[in-house]
């Protein structure tokens, strides 16, 4: 039974995996943050929302759109925009798997902790850009550690293509990519030339996304590359439970078996808590660009052991494949729990709409509670539309007076949108006045994301 497991371990630790996942996007975990106003307005004009020429969003966004006839509810098309969502960290782990075979197989592990646990405190923001573009990074650092083998070539410009589609984190880990595949061909004489044509390749594309962030970053982005957001973002990023939790995680491996067990078991713990407390996953929006800190020690770890097999041919350390079920169960764990309790807090916003004798609910109007969860964000007002169907008839506010424009109410601060009684029938809300938002009126507002 024991040996049987073992065996079956990749098949097993994938399909945890995709359990969570699927059960997130039944969840309308696409909806958390960004991603309700993504949805929303990609249904409303009818083409998918590529923000900040991150066209990956082309290929996630454009069947959505393609079904909208077919979908009786919004909450059906979020449904699928959580799968497609999905399949982007789905399929990197079994491009992964799949690759480290045979004698390499025991770098699968370092491989599932990289793409499952290290972007985890930050995996419930469905649509950050950031995630998959960690996550598939490491399809590229397991073909550099087997030795840039031709037949997986595909694989490796494959997850070049949709990193450079996705985020600008691209341009550091195309480095981290490089830096490896350039040392690594100073371990092995015989794959040097192999070696050294991939670092180059991987070094002009790390160079030409920094040159492409540089010269056509968006103003967000522009705002986005100022040391005092980083700082900001990383001071309440590296404050989460999970952060700590999966640090734990991430040390048992170096422990004894005794310690290592006490690890892990102090790691489900505290992801347990992260997941289902209130507040607990509510600076997940923070953690996103910060994946790459938990990631590239892994990085490292399993670079060394492939430095030390192509140096000497010591093999790697023995593993019988059920390593990989921990990780995998932790992160099935952790993003199931996150995704019941998104659906408890949405839930809770329908509620309170539904109740409202007006058309209009504001942030003073919703328990401490989920605001901590992710309503405390600008596309709460989209989400609230996203939750009523294809004719809203409230609306809550996020931020009353940045959210009055000149040409009447935006769903997304200073980004107005075309109002009519299309596919969802909003003309009333461009007439909606609200209290306190004469405020706002010549005041400069910077688009979000």
């Amino acid at each position: 039974m024991e040996k049987k497991i073992s065996q079956n371990a990749p098949l097993l630790a994938w399909g945890l995996a995709a359990a969570a996942f699927v059960l997130a996007a039944f969840c309308l975990a696409s909806l958390t943050w960004d991603g309700s106003y993504y949805l929303f307005r990609s249904i409303q004009e009818g083409v998918p929302m590529i923000p900040n020429h991150r066209w990956m969003n082309a290929l996630l966004l454009g069947p959505v759109v393609w079904a909208r006839p077919l979908a009786e509810t919004p909450a059906q098309l979020a449904v699928l925009h959580g799968l497609l969502c999905a399949l982007l960290p789905l399929g990197s782990l079994a491009i992964c798997l799949a690759m480290l075979r045979g004698a390499f197989a025991p770098l699968r592990f370092w491989a599932a902790c990289g793409i499952l646990l290290a972007p985890l405190p930050g995996q419930m923001v469905f649509v950050a850009e950031a995630t998959p573009a960690l996550q598939w990074s490491w399809v590229c650092l397991a073909f550099v550690w087997r030795g840039c083998p031709g037949r997986w070539s595909p694989a490796a410009l494959l997850a070049g293509a949709v990193m450079w589609g996705l985020h600008p984190l691209a341009a550091p880990l195309f480095g981290l990519v490089a830096v490896t595949a350039g040392a690594l061909g100073f371990a092995a004489p015989g794959k040097r030339v192999r070696y050294g044509v991939w670092a180059v390749l991987f070094a002009l594309a790390a160079g030409g996304k920094l040159a492409e962030t540089l010269f056509f970053a968006t103003p967000y982005e522009q705002a986005s590359l100022h040391g005092s957001a980083w700082v900001q973002e990383a001071f309440t990023a590296f404050l989460m439970t999970p952060v700590l939790a999966m640090a734990l995680a991430l040390a048992a491996p170096f422990a004894r078996p005794r310690a290592a067990r006490l690890l892990w078991g102090a790691a489900f713990g505290l992801g347990v808590i992260y997941s289902l407390v209130p507040g607990g996953w509510g600076g997940a929006l923070c953690y996103r660009k910060f994946g790459l800190v938990l990631a590239a020690p892994l990085a490292l770890c399993a670079g060394a052991e492939a430095w030390r097999f192509w140096r000497s041919g010591v093999p790697f350390p023995a593993d019988g494949g059920r390593s990989l079920l921990r990780p995998a169960l932790l992160f099935a764990v952790v993003l199931s729990g996150m995704a019941l309790s998104w659906r408890a807090t949405w839930g809770s916003l329908g509620t309170h709409l539904a109740a409202q004798p007006g058309r209009v609910e504001t942030q003073a109007d919703l328990p401490r509670a989920d605001l901590s969860r992710g309503l405390d964000h600008w596309s709460s007002t989209a989400l609230s539309l996203m939750l009523q169907g294809w004719s809203p008839q409230k609306v809550h506010v996020w931020n009353a007076a940045f959210q009055q424009g000149a040409g009447g109410f935006c769903v997304c601060p200073g980004d107005p949108i075309v109002w009519n009684d299309g596919v969802f029938r909003l003309a009333w809300l461009a007439r909606l006045q609200l209290p306190g938002a004469a405020s706002a009126a010549g005041t400069p507002v910077t688009t979000p994301r």
